[in-house]
């Protein structure tokens, strides 16, 4: 069996059976490459489900108790996360809980949860930290926006990352008890330098570790701390395991697994996707080479088998499953021709080709817009449940579907298994008891399910892999165009032990029309490959695996063994499936593209202009985006959507990456889900820097914007308008010969009180349009403004 390391990634995710683990893992995933295993609840502001199991102890208060498997009580798990992070002490801890997982899978040793509460007047905000209940050792705090706002707010301070990084490598020596300078390993991740910092909000700089044992990086082992720009810690990560570690001696040399690992190392040209998180604008592809399938993987230090990161088993290489033509018994999909689908008939649709047991009925049912793979279409997400199933209804099975309401395409099927650990699991009501189908049964299966549901996929998709699981199946099957992989691109059918298909993921986005038409590569094979082995090498570290979710609800135990990791660095977290190599330029890119959304060019026309600083500043933020020639045309005169868009990057530089067309319909008459101000808008709404959605009045966001219409939207912002209102004759504007002209002049007379729009040569000019370059210069001015005004950025919650 062959195993693509990407996918093994992605696999993770999807197979994690509560919904919501499998959420913060793809969250994770994506914002940390290289990372594997449970998920801290507090990496990230998340909800997270957590059932009451007989091993959970609610306490509400604090107390010296130690209960069996740990070596601190409550309250000693509470004084060790003060210590760390004094500012709680401005909270109320509001309970605490011993063996919580708060992940799923729960990891492998006991834990604290360690509740807290903030209250301002009717208004409360919880959140937790995790101590770990055996050693005392923090595990993970992620301060709330909420404690954090007055620090923002009083502080003068503006770090670099490079400054901010010193606060955390100090704090790592705190949070890890006996640390030693070389016992660990700063880790430059990939995505890092591409994830765009907002201009207006706190600076939060993030700094991943990897920790060492016996000399030796572990995997199991990382460390996440975030760092604001006045230096405050604002939050910490830290993954660990309970299984014993192998021997750090390795069986066999660094030199013959060198060589085994040269002479399996193979590569494969393949579409890459430019801008792999963004699709609002659709993909754009390049040509590049990839390592293919498991020649990546780690290699065993003591036997060379390479080593399945999911399980830890030996990977057995099936030379004839490899690409293999899809040949089934079904008719290909046929797509709807007529009107729209309606819910009934989508699950008509769902029901025809997967089973859902008569129990379960259709609960849930509502129009999105579709995912990265279908940005442009309306999708049909059904929801199935069995009230009637013996375990609590927050964690029975639930089945959903996605459907496309245009074509009928079934984008996906899965059925969670959100059984908790000490909870009985109730049985499938297809389960047959002693029943199994063979490799061959299961794999036709697979083949007549994607040949039926996937346009196309006779001739477009080959069978790649499939993963042995304990009670099912997992085939996966990979998108060819041209004869070249299309990277991302792949379906994949989960076939349990009695026949049913209990998962299937149809993820292809790429279009013809959006790949290069020159499918000849500059750089040849050899070159490509013999690149690759010359810039990674083999580092001697511990390999995890394990801590997953599968298809029976339980987990695969996490463990570690010693092995010779691909990599770039001495981290294997920077592995080498992280970057992939431009067939036609021989740079390295991100595999997934700017986590921006955008290419990354060198700015051609900004050079000398007198506002090169502020555009230059606000090109670093992700607020103007440069074309494919790097020109942000400085001098252009913008309109008023041109400006809600800076605005609202202002706020949330990723705007584009997680673009998301979903909504209650338009906003104002010209501001539809269509429009491509509609998620600008709906961020502004949001922050009340707009007023709230009008569907019978328009925003003109074509229209050009002049600077008094600018000063008002100011206003605006600033929550200033009844002020304003106050300023409303020629001699509110003393020093202006032109204030007559001037029809708002309160908000003109304040812009320019506050230095965001001074006048020019003693006059205001409020008919004159703004420009690029003027924007950016208002725009900066507004950002050095916030936290000293009364509203403005103080006490805003973003998005």
């Amino acid at each position: 069996m062959s195993f693509d390391w990407n996918f093994n990634v992605r696999f993770k995710m999807f197979t994690a059976k509560a919904a919501t683990a499998a959420m913060a893992t793809l969250l994770l995933a994506s914002q940390t490459p290289g990372f594997s295993g449970s998920v801290s609840a507090a990496t990230a502001e998340q909800v997270t489900e957590a059932a009451a199991g007989e091993n959970e102890k609610q306490l509400g208060l604090l107390d010296n108790e130690v209960p069996e498997g740990a070596n601190i009580s409550s309250k000693q798990a509470s004084e060790n996360i003060l210590k760390l992070f004094p500012l709680l002490e401005k909270a109320t801890i509001s309970s605490a809980r011993f063996d919580s997982p708060n992940s799923f899978p729960p990891p492998d040793y006991k834990a604290w949860d360690i509740g807290f509460e903030l209250r301002e007047g009717n208004r409360s905000t919880g959140f937790s930290a995790t101590v770990h209940a055996v050693t005392g050792e923090v595990l993970s705090v992620h301060l709330p926006s909420e404690l954090l706002e007055k620090q923002f707010s009083d502080s003068e301070k503006k770090l670099t990352k490079t400054e901010a990084k010193k606060q955390a490598d100090e704090f790592l020596y705190k949070a890890i008890p006996n640390l030693k300078e070389d016992s660990f390993v700063a880790v430059a991740e990939p995505y890092a330098n591409s994830v765009q910092q907002s201009l207006f909000g706190r600076t939060e700089y993030t700094y991943s570790y990897q920790l060492k044992h016996e000399g030796l990086v572990s995997e199991a082992e990382t460390a996440y701390i975030s760092v604001d720009q006045s230096g405050l810690v604002t939050g910490y990560s830290r993954t660990t395991i309970g299984a014993e570690y192998p021997s750090s001696k390795a069986v066999i040399p660094a030199d013959q697994a060198q060589q085994k690992f040269e002479e399996e190392f193979d590569i494969q040209l393949a579409y890459i996707s430019e801008e792999r998180f963004s699709s609002r604008n659709g993909q754009k592809y390049y040509l590049g080479y990839t390592p293919k399938n498991s020649t990546v993987n780690a290699l065993d230090a003591n036997t060379l088998d390479r080593i399945n990161s999911m399980t830890g088993d030996a990977i057995v290489q099936d030379v004839s499953q490899e690409d293999k033509p899809l040949k089934g018994s079904v008719a290909a999909f046929t797509p709807n021709t007529g009107s729209k689908l309606n819910a009934q008939q989508a699950e008509k649709l769902v029901k025809k080709s997967f089973n859902i047991p008569e129990s379960y009925k259709l609960e849930y049912s509502q129009l999105t817009k579709g995912s990265f793979a279908s940005p442009n279409h309306q999708v049909w997400s059904l929801s199935w449940s069995n009230r009637n199933a013996s375990a609590s209804y927050m964690f029975m099975r639930d089945i959903s579907a996605q459907v496309d309401a245009a074509t009928g395409q079934i984008y996906s099927v899965n059925i969670y298994q959100r059984i908790m650990p000490g909870m009985e699991q109730e049985k499938s009501d297809t389960e047959v008891k002693g029943k199994t189908v063979t490799k061959s049964q299961a794999e036709k299966l697979a083949v007549n399910t994607v040949i039926s549901l996937v346009p196309d996929a006779s001739k477009q998709f080959r069978l790649s892999t499939v993963l042995e699981l304990d009670d099912a199946r997992t085939f996966i099957f990979q998108r060819y165009l041209n004869g070249i992989v299309v990277k991302d691109d792949t379906v994949q059918v989960q076939v349990s032990n009695d026949g049913t298909i209990t998962e299937y993921y149809s993820m292809v986005a790429a279009a013809p029309e959006q790949l290069p038409t020159d499918v000849k590569p500059a750089i040849s094979y050899e070159k490509a490959r013999a690149t690759y082995l010359e810039e990674f090498k083999l580092v001697l570290a511990y390999s995890r695996y394990g801590g997953f979710g599968m298809g029976n609800g339980e987990a695969v135990p996490v463990g570690v063994k010693l092995a010779y990791m691909p990599t770039r660095t001495d981290s294997p977290l920077t592995g080498i499936t992280y970057e992939v190599l431009d067939a036609n330029t021989g740079e390295w890119k991100p595999m997934y593209g700017s986590t921006s959304g955008t290419v990354q060019v060198t700015i051609s026309d900004i050079k000398g202009h007198a506002a090169e600083s502020d555009l230059q500043n606000m090109i670093q933020h992700g607020v103007l985006i440069a074309d494919e020639q790097g020109r942000v045309f400085p001098d252009r005169v913008i309109t008023k959507g041109d400006w809600f868009t800076y605005l609202a990057r202002a706020v949330n530089p990723n705007l584009d990456v997680y673009y998301s067309g979903d909504g209650e319909g338009n906003l104002y008459a010209d501001i539809t889900p269509e429009s491509p101000y509609y998620q600008a808008v709906r961020t502004l709404i949001d922050q009340r820097w707009l007023a709230g959605a009008d569907p019978k009045s328009k925003l003109n966001p074509e229209e050009e914007m002049t600077r008094e219409e600018l000063a008002v939207l100011l206003v605006r912002i600033l929550r200033y308008e009844k002020l304003a209102g106050f300023y409303t004759l020629p001699s509110d504007l003393p020093n202006l010969a032109d204030a007559s002209a001037v029809n708002n002049k309160g908000a003109v007379s304040l812009s320019i009180k506050l230095g965001l729009l001074p006048s020019i040569d003693g006059r205001f000019m409020p008919a004159r349009k703004v420009t690029v370059a003027e924007a950016a210069q208002v725009l900066e001015r507004l950002a050095k403004l916030q936290g000293k005004t009364d509203t403005f950025m103080n006490g805003n919650r973003l998005y």
